[in-house]
């Protein structure tokens, strides 16, 4: 088995583009209800995750006025790609070993999957993964070493 077992595609995942502005990120994870979510380019390029973390950061910055106060200008004119750091989610490629993607889903709820040319496909989740294990009932170790 290997992770395309596990994908959900594309279309059926919440994105942002990292051009969207910050007002439109919060508005769309508020919507959806996620707390984090994939961000591509309008090429369908794999950026990186932005969570309301990144958001929350960014509001608390050293923007703010001597009364904690954000001036609105320094919200304008701000994306998504200013605050998030696209280092910290790696994406797996869809021909990635089932061992790597065990060692990235214990360390997130989902696991971006990109193509060859880096075009973002999908994710895999935690969910998923183990909800696989749990209809199967066999141990991690003989899923990993069964080459999912």
């Amino acid at each position: 088995m290997n992770i395309a077992y596990f994908l959900t595609p594309r279309q059926d995942v919440v994105t942002l583009y990292d051009d969207n502005t910050l007002r439109k990120g919060l508005e769309t994870m508020r919507s959806s209800g996620y707390n984090s979510m994939p961000v591509t380019n309008r090429d369908n390029e794999y950026i990186g995750v932005v969570s309301v973390a990144d958001f929350l950061w960014y509001l608390v910055s050293d923007d703010m006025d001597d009364r904690g106060n954000i001036p609105i200008s320094s919200i304008e004119g701000k994306y998504v790609k200013d605050i998030m750091d696209s280092s910290s989610y790696p994406a797996v490629s869809i021909t990635d070993s089932a061992e790597e993607l065990m060692e990235r889903i214990l360390s997130h709820n989902f696991v971006p999957v990109v193509d060859g040319r880096t075009s973002f496909i999908g994710i895999v989740t935690r969910h998923n993964v183990m909800k696989y294990y749990q209809e199967n009932r066999g141990s991690l170790s003989e899923m990993i070493a069964s080459g999912i």
